[in-house]
């Protein structure tokens, strides 16, 4: 049996990606660098020893890295296996049944329908944070919210299904809405109410520009002509339209189109409709209940002021909920239903929540940092030689009335550990300071401290090595 050729790249490449480029892990990437071609992976027949045309490749390249292209690919290939086993099929055929189920089965080993790691996530909630920061961001800036109700098929090539294609981020490969297409339809919305009067031409003008075509027989504003001079008739619009971003997990799907009378659309013979030959014809799209996130922005022109943005917000809302996006809105697709509402008391309960765990947090870390700082104070407390705890003590309080009724002096002299006892004579005895002056209270008030003081007296007598004499002190002596 034929058996397909690399790939025509180069061949260190054809080993990374594999002969099909099943191992490509970025959508984007795949659909731009390593869609299959009709000659491509090719493949001689050994019965006719003539290349293989691949007519299928083109939609088996969006199939492979659809979330359920397995059942697409499956499906194709069980018709090859019947075919390739078919009694009254020639060589030639069975052998051209057989190589396509071989590559079928090579591409259902598709690497690129999950993206690797958490990149899905991280580009999510990089989305999500990019539309709160621009609608907290001064100036004139919204987002509007839409969740999917239908399926969505954007950058229908042509008009044609057989050339679908779709929008995928470079990097990541999720799906996104062009900003030139969120432009256009809030525009088709805005144009509804410019021919309803409800909107002026110069808004529409200062919104959206407009250029002499628009002016012209068939253009757009050709009914406006008459109210806009020749020379003002070319203008750049004041408000960008971002593209529309998901903030939501997508499903990138197959659909399907059935041609039911392709020889009639192809040769117009009533004739022909009498012929029923349905042709699914499979595209990809997004599945519906994703949610987007629509950015417009005043891009400084100085055209649009904040009664007028207003008014662009509507459009943008009435552009998704009731015109659609992208192609066959006509049969249900590319309708959002707008839920700002409910993502805004969902970021507020979201942001509320974070910030009460924070502040929790932060309590915590300071409780914490207090309890580090006590039993820090503490040890370097018990560090201290007691007469400096007791000045550290007395200094801080610098009250003498509450130093004289605490436990300091009012507890028995004789019931203190010797430590205490030195240090509380060794403050006492200090010519100047708080030290001196409640030592000077004591003296003062023989009737309450008599006992304290003739306690202290004995003490610094008996233990007189203990306290050296000083320019005005004696040895073992009190002040």
């Amino acid at each position: 049996m034929a058996t397909p050729a690399r790939p025509p790249i180069a061949p260190d490449v054809a080993d990374v990606i594999g002969d099909c480029a099943q191992n490509v892990e970025n959508r984007s990437l795949l659909l731009d660098k390593f869609v299959l071609h009709k000659s491509w992976p090719l493949v001689f027949l050994d019965s006719t020893h003539q290349p293989m045309r691949m007519d299928d490749a083109s939609r088996w390249s969006f199939i492979r890295m659809a979330q359920n292209g397995d059942d697409f690919l499956q499906r194709e290939i069980g018709n090859c296996d019947r075919a390739a086993n078919g009694r009254n099929a020639s060589e030639e055929n069975r052998e051209k049944a057989r190589v396509k189920g071989e590559i079928l089965r090579g591409l259902k080993r598709c690497a690129c329908r999950r993206l690797p790691g958490s990149l899905e996530s991280q580009k999510l909630q990089q989305n999500r944070q990019f539309a709160q920061t621009l609608s907290k961001r001064s100036g004139l800036n919204a987002v509007v919210y839409g969740e999917l109700q239908g399926r969505l098929i954007v950058n229908l090539s042509d008009s044609l299904i057989q050339n679908a294609g779709i929008c995928l981020d470079r990097n990541t490969g999720l799906p996104f809405i062009p900003g030139s297409a969120v432009k256009g339809v809030a525009r088709h919305a805005a144009l509804a109410h410019l021919r309803n009067e409800e909107w002026t031409i110069d808004e529409f003008m200062r919104v959206f520009g407009s250029s002499e075509v628009d002016f012209r027989e068939k253009g757009e504003l050709h009914d406006f002509a008459a109210a806009v001079a020749e020379d003002k008739r070319t203008l750049k619009g004041g408000v960008d339209f971002l593209a529309a971003q998901p903030i939501t997990e997508p499903t990138i799907i197959v659909d399907i189109s059935n041609v039911h009378y392709p020889e009639y659309y192809q040769s117009g013979n009533i004739r022909d409709l009498a012929r029923e030959n349905p042709r699914p014809n499979p595209f990809p799209a997004v599945e519906k209940g994703v949610r987007y996130a629509f950015c417009v922005t005043e891009n400084g022109m100085g055209t649009v002021d904040s009664e007028l943005f207003e008014k662009v917000k509507v459009v943008l809302v009435e552009a998704i909920t009731v015109h659609g996006i992208g192609a066959k809105t006509g049969a249900g697709y590319g309708w959002f239903q707008d839920v700002t509402k409910d993502i805004e008391a969902e970021a507020k309960v979201k942001a509320d929540a974070e910030d009460a765990q924070r502040k929790a947090e932060e309590a915590k870390a300071k409780e914490e940092l207090l309890q580090e700082e006590a039993v820090a104070e503490a040890r370097r407390k018990a560090g201290l030689p007691p007469c400096e705890r007791i000045l550290e003590r007395w200094t801080a309080q610098d009250n003498i009335k509450a130093i004289m009724n605490g436990t300091d002096i009012t507890t028995r002299f004789d019931d203190r550990s010797d430590d205490d006892k030195k240090g509380l004579v060794e403050v006492l005895r200090m010519p100047e300071g708080i030290g001196a002056k409640v030592w000077a209270e004591i003296k003062s008030n023989p009737r309450r401290f008599r006992e304290i003081e003739q306690a202290i007296r004995t003490y610094c007598k008996a233990h007189s090595e203990l306290f050296p004499a000083t320019e005005t002190i004696k040895k073992g002596k009190m002040p």
